[in-house]
C-alpha cells in the first residue's frame, strides 16, 4: 500500500454571468487560488503605504523649510520698535486708456529705531504721505498683486522713505490695510 500525499488547494469560484454573443445568457465559473489573492491584495496595500510615504516627504520638506523660515524671521523681530502710523492712503493706479479705473487703498505704519525719530516722522509728515501717494500712483494692478508684489512694494516704499529720512533708522514699512479694487 502506498501513501500518496496529496496536495490540497484552497480555490475560491465565482459564478458570472455574460452572454455567448447570441443572446444567449450563460453561466460562467471563474476560479482563483488563494495565493493569488493574496499576493494581489499585498502589492496594492505595499503600494499604498508607499505612496503615501512618499507624499509625507515631499510636503514635510516643503512645511519644515517654511517653518525654518518664518522661525529665522521671528527670531530676527523679536524686539518691536517704535510705531508710527502714517495714515491710510486711497489712490488711483495706472490703467490702459479705455479701462475702468482702479483703486488701491491701504494703510501704513513705519517702524523706527527710537522715540526722537517720531518726532521727526510727524513734523515732515506731508513729505512722508507725498512719496507714498507718488509710488502708489505708478504702481498698476499686476505690480502689486500677490505676495511678491506686495513685497516690491514694502521694499520701494522703505527705499523711498529711508532716503527721505537718512538720520533716522526705519526699521521696517507694516501694511495694517491693503485693498485693490
Amino acid at each position: 500500500m502506498e501513501a500518496v500525499a496529496s496536495q490540497q488547494k484552497t480555490r475560491f469560484v465565482f459564478s458570472v454571468m455574460g452572454s455567448d454573443g447570441g443572446g444567449a445568457i450563460v453561466l460562467q465559473k471563474i476560479e482563483l487560488d488563494l495565493k493569488v489573492i493574496i499576493i494581489a491584495i499585498s502589492l496594492v496595500l505595499v503600494a499604498a503605504v508607499g505612496s503615501a510615504y512618499v507624499t509625507f516627504l515631499v510636503f514635510s520638506r516643503g512645511a519644515v523649510k517654511h517653518a525654518a523660515v518664518a522661525e529665522s524671521k521671528g527670531s530676527q523681530n523679536n524686539i518691536f520698535g517704535q510705531a508710527h502710523k502714517i495714515g491710510d492712503f486711497t489712490v488711483n493706479l495706472q490703467v490702459p486708456k479705455g479701462f475702468a479705473p482702479r483703486f488701491v487703498r491701504c494703510g501704513l505704519v513705519l517702524e523706527v529705531k527710537d522715540k526722537q525719530s517720531i518726532s521727526e516722522l510727524v513734523r515732515r509728515e506731508p513729505q512722508l504721505r507725498d512719496v507714498v501717494i507718488s509710488i502708489l500712483r505708478t504702481k498698476t494692478l499686476d505690480d502689486i498683486a500677490g505676495a511678491s508684489g506686495m513685497e516690491t512694494l514694502r521694499s520701494e516704499l522703505s527705499s523711498a522713505i529711508t532716503a527721505l529720512f537718512p538720520d533716522e533708522e526705519i526699521a521696517n514699512v507694516y501694511f495694517t490695510e491693503l485693498v485693490v479694487q
